[in-house]
């Protein structure tokens, strides 16, 4: 009788589960969307839906993306997004980049963000490499991701072998600054844990990002700076 309720249970979880992803297997991105608002009080309308892999990325959570919903941007941002990691396909080939949380369908609050309400906020996390190759097991750490810690040099606490690729990380950022200009947007800000801003502005194509100007900002309070070594926080200004 346990086991007969347990498959009961798990068939109505994956019911459950098939239900809620309906929105984003059925959406077609179509339209101009429209942003309103802030990033902290905001709504998008229209939201394009980011695909969950391409070819040289995917989205970190199935439950973020077909449950919470929270894989939606503005059409513009979209074009950026898609150009930008079309052109890390030749810029840095052999990585893998893992897209993590835009906005919900409609905007507003999300969960565990402050921001991210109109269709303008991507969260990246940070390539990462062992011994060259793609980091597989924190890359498919899902939710659990934001839980990871960096030390300074870009080394994850749980195992120094895996560690930030910050030139792969300086490439994709140009990249987005580069498409962002040709979609009419701009990069209004980067948030980046500061103890590492020193790796990641010694690398080659991070020396451009200096000269760019590309605004990483310098200065973030204890708690941001906590909450941001294991991804990059973007926004765009349309």
């Amino acid at each position: 009788m346990k086991v007969k309720k347990r498959w009961i249970f798990l068939i109505g979880i994956i019911i459950l589960f098939g239900l809620l992803s309906i929105p984003e297997l059925t959406h077609t991105n179509t339209g101009q969307s429209e942003s309103t608002g802030s990033v902290r009080k905001g709504k998008l309308k229209n939201g394009w839906l980011m695909p969950f892999e391409g070819n040289n990325y995917r989205y970190f959570s199935r439950f973020s993306y077909y449950i919470l919903n929270n894989a939606y941007v503005n059409s513009s941002v979209y074009a950026t997004l898609t150009e930008a990691y079309k052109e890390c396909e030749s810029t840095c080939p052999d990585r893998e980049f893992i897209l993590m949380e835009c906005t919900r369908k409609h905007g507003g609050r999300m969960l565990i963000h402050w921001t991210h309400q109109n269709g303008t906020s991507v969260d990246f996390m940070v390539p990462k490499k062992r011994n060259d190759d793609n980091a597989i097991m924190s890359n498919h750490a899902g939710m659990a991701h934001y839980l990871l810690q960096f030390n300074k040099d870009g080394q994850l606490s749980l195992n120094h072998k895996t560690v930030i690729d910050f030139e792969s990380m300086a490439k994709h950022i140009l990249a987005l600054d580069d498409a962002a200009k040709r979609n009419g947007l701009r990069i209004h800000k980067i948030l980046f844990n500061t103890h590492m801003h020193d790796e990641l502005f010694s690398t080659p194509s991070g020396k451009k990002l200096q000269e760019r100007n590309i605004p990483i900002r310098p200065n973030l309070t204890d708690l941001i700076n906590r909450y941001h070594d294991d991804h990059y926080h973007v926004d765009f200004d349309l």
